[in-house]
């Protein structure tokens, strides 16, 4: 025979935890937070700041260029997406030594990519990890490749 206190805990028990399996389902998840977005810095300290939407160059002078159709005359693009090895390092077929460069920093089969185009450039961030970016800037067929890190 069941006493009355024990039915008692046992339904509070039971309430508890179907309150808590509700709120559970009823709290929206955590955004996923963008691995791309913060400031990043040269060795030499010129720094960007990735957003959401676009990136932001931070002049020596203090002023801050955000790049949009604006600034791009009127031809802007920035996306994210993951590409291939082979893809990223064949974006320099003229240069052989940047191709060369690339191909050794360069290690994994695929990347988080951010893609930026701005009149007639292009802007190739790929995150290594949390606190290493490298960027492709082509314009046309002459290419830089340059390494940035979390800020």
């Amino acid at each position: 025979m069941v006493h009355r206190p024990a039915r008692w805990s046992f339904s509070c028990a039971v309430l508890i935890l179907c309150l808590t399996a509700l709120l559970a389902c009823a709290v929206p998840p955590a955004p996923l937070r963008n691995p791309f977005i913060g400031t990043w810095a040269t060795s030499d300290n010129d720094t960007i700041s990735i957003r959401q939407d676009t990136v932001v160059q931070h002049q020596s002078d203090g002023q801050n260029i955000p790049l949009d159709r604006q600034t791009c005359n009127g031809t802007f693009s920035f996306s994210y997406t993951v590409q291939t090895r082979e893809a990223l390092t064949g974006l320099l077929p003229r240069q052989p030594d940047l191709d060369k460069n690339l191909s050794t920093l360069l290690s994994a089969p695929t990347y988080p990519v951010a893609q930026l185009r701005c009149d007639r450039g292009d802007h190739t961030y790929v995150l290594l990890n949390d606190h290493a970016l490298v960027v492709i800037y082509r314009d046309g067929d002459i290419g830089v490749v340059q390494r940035l890190a979390r800020r």
